[in-house]
């Protein structure tokens, strides 16, 4: 072989830059290593020379259909020196972007195939272009974007990742063989690999999304679990300072008649009286939850009214109702703790039976505009996994 046909750039070379851009839009979704456009530069340049030398050597002696495969393990390398990411997740990453490329491909010989004869070299290359772009984008907008709100690949265990490799493999044998057999020539043959394709996008993006689902409930029954802890503990709490304020207001009745006079006496029975006064709504839980909340609003001078039909609620988990009241009721302490005008905080909390449902109503005094999505608030909160 010669130093020019060593080094000659032939069409399937296209490949190359094709998964090259596949691979790109998965590349803010891995960590970064430091000064990433030069460690880029360079290992995309040498991972291009490396891709049609070494296969324009084996083009002589192997299938063509291995040309592929050999250029996507060249790109992991790239991966592997531009990120810190671990491996499996790179392999993760580059298994996707193989498989859109394979995807863009295969829907361009869709158009082509059967036009062949009557389609100019430019015309197909316009074709390609107009195919990957068209999968490049739907891809950002149907798999990239699901990442956003600082979502991570999660790959604990190597299932997800097994699923995908197995997926590509399978692909490229299909693709393999029909070229052994002289089939690829035959537009018809491209829908089942459209079809694989498609599959093996769904299970590795859809397994993904199906364990942040996990994750994300798992934490939430964590967060639970500590809510009904700390309020099994605030309930001990309040049942101990009534018990203890009921003994100080019958103590406070017989000192009367003794040193302290009926000014220091009337303060010392409002401060009693402060802590004596429990919520009583007819359910034991919402009790609690809001007996905490009465006295922390009372701490900050925030004027709570309530009017609520805990009765009416006991279909409803404890779990749940912790869930829903303490959350509610925290954002709006949070938000009036920042009114500067103390007599301006305020909230209201009703919690009625209108019909055949259960209406809760929770409102609170707000000094600035909310800002509003598709009829909804916006978080202020910057997770916005946990806070809608």
């Amino acid at each position: 072989m010669t130093i020019q046909e060593l080094f000659e750039i032939k069409i399937y070379h296209g490949y190359i830059l094709q998964l090259f851009l596949a691979e790109a839009l998965f590349f803010p979704l891995l960590a970064r290593r430091e000064k990433f456009v030069l460690r880029l530069c360079l290992s995309f340049a040498v991972f291009a020379l490396l891709s049609i030398v070494i296969t324009n050597v084996i083009y002589h002696w192997l299938p063509s259909g291995l040309n592929s495969v050999t250029i996507f393990i060249l790109s992991l390398g790239m991966g592997a020196a531009c990120f810190k990411s671990s491996f499996k997740e790179v392999l993760f990453c580059f298994v996707g972007a193989q498989l859109l490329q394979n995807l863009s491909h295969n829907i361009e010989n869709i158009v082509y195939l059967p036009f062949a004869e009557k389609i100019s070299d430019t015309g197909w290359f316009f074709i390609s272009v107009a195919a990957m772009a068209a999968v490049y984008v739907a891809a950002y907008f149907v798999i990239i974007r699901r990442f956003r709100g600082g979502k991570k690949i999660s790959l604990q265990s190597y299932g997800i990742l097994l699923i995908a490799l197995f997926s590509m493999l399978f692909c490229y044998l299909i693709q393999f063989l029909f070229q052994v057999y002289g089939l690829d020539g035959i537009w018809v043959i491209r829908l089942p690999l459209i079809l694989c394709d498609v599959i093996a996008l769904i299970l590795q993006f859809g397994l993904q999304g199906y364990k942040w689902k996990a994750d994300e409930n798992a934490e939430l029954e964590r967060f639970i679990a500590q809510e009904n802890k700390y309020y099994d503990a605030m309930k001990e709490n309040i049942d101990l300072i009534n018990m203890k304020a009921h003994d100080l207001k019958h103590y406070l009745a017989r000192m009367s008649g003794g040193a302290y006079s009926a000014e220091n006496i009337a303060e010392m029975s409002a401060a009693v009286a402060e802590y004596e006064s429990t919520v009583n709504c007819g359910n034991s839980t919402l009790d609690v939850i809001l007996t905490e909340k009465q006295y922390q609003c009372e701490k900050n001078g925030i004027h709570l009214s309530m009017m609520v039909q805990g009765e009416e609620l006991q279909f409803i988990h404890s779990t749940d109702l912790v869930a829903i009241f303490s959350n509610a009721l925290e954002n709006a302490i949070e938000c009036e703790l920042g009114v500067d005008d103390a007599a301006a905080r305020s909230i209201t909390l009703r919690a009625v039976r209108k019909g055949d449902m259960v209406v809760v109503h929770v409102e609170n005094y707000c000094p600035h505009p909310v800002a509003v999505k598709d009829g909804l608030p916006v978080t202020s909160k910057g997770n916005t996994d946990f806070h809608g």
